[in-house]
């Protein structure tokens, strides 16, 4: 996994229980953990925004700087592994030492990724919404009085509105229309790729709810330069695309830039979606 070195970013983390064991048997388990992880991030000076807890994994978004992330993980792990350890008579790290984390790049992506967080177990067909799973902060999102939200969670919230109950509103029908779409189901390991894969797939959606304003361009390529343009490596893209490697996605973006270079007032018509 790549290392990163930021002053200050929005991060997904993703990590499994260590050699497939289940992280969360019952429900005392899951409240452990969450006592645990607000601990672990008052203590490393990092920010909640939002979580979803699955039986053998789950997935967070927080923000702080890269080292404070790396202590808020330490710390989550050594408390819990103790924890886990006690309760079912084992030994070792309750968590995978190799973990997904990546610094979330806008505003665009933020919306999606706590979306993705919250859909996972719609995803993994546990729930028909969010709204009915217990072990996510969903439900917090949407229900909690606003002077007990955190400043991270009122943020997140505001990118859909400033008005905190028009914004509710807003981000409730944008779990909608992910509700509608067709997910593939996947198994219980959710690797680097499969994310990277995913969040192209939202590029791509968005470009083609924006087809008339990218005309002429095609939907495909203009998605492509975003993802790449947002971290996504174009091999992680060039997989859903079909392509055998990220060469024809690294060549199509660097077209793309050109051809934008030329023609400023295409530029600026894309630049004004809000994409990047």
């Amino acid at each position: 996994m790549k290392r990163y070195k930021l002053e200050m970013a929005d991060w997904h983390v993703t990590l499994r229980g260590a050699r497939r064991l289940l992280l969360f048997h019952d429900s005392e388990d899951y409240a452990a953990f969450y006592g645990m992880l607000g601990y672990a991030c008052e203590q490393s000076g990092v920010a909640h925004i939002a979580n979803c807890l699955m039986s053998n994994h789950f997935h967070l978004s927080l923000r702080g700087g890269s080292k404070e992330l790396s202590s808020c993980m330490w710390k989550l792990d050594r408390k819990y592994s103790g924890y886990h350890n006690d309760k079912y008579g084992l030994s070792g790290h309750a968590f995978e030492q190799v973990y997904y984390r990546a610094p979330i790049p806008g505003e665009f992506i933020l919306k999606r990724t706590v979306r993705y967080i919250h859909m996972n177990p719609v995803r993994a067909g546990l729930t028909q919404h969010p709204e009915e799973y217990r072990w996510s902060s969903y439900g917090r999102l949407m229900k909690t009085s606003p002077e007990s939200l955190s400043e991270t969670e009122t943020r997140f919230l505001a990118t859909f509105d400033r008005d905190l109950a028009r914004a509710r509103v807003v981000y409730e029908a944008f779990i909608g229309k992910d509700l509608k779409r067709r997910v593939v189901q996947r198994g219980s390991k959710t690797s680097a790729s499969e994310i990277w894969q995913e969040q192209f797939r939202w590029f791509v959606e968005f470009a083609e709810e924006c087809r008339e304003q990218l005309f002429p361009l095609k939907v495909e390529e203009v998605a492509a330069w975003w993802a790449v343009k947002s971290g996504i490596p174009p091999r992680a893209i060039g997989r859903v695309l079909g392509h055998r490697d990220g060469r024809q996605v690294s060549q199509l973006c660097y077209m793309l830039s050109k051809r934008l270079e030329r023609d400023p007032e295409l530029f600026e018509r894309i630049r004004r979606l809000g994409v990047l």
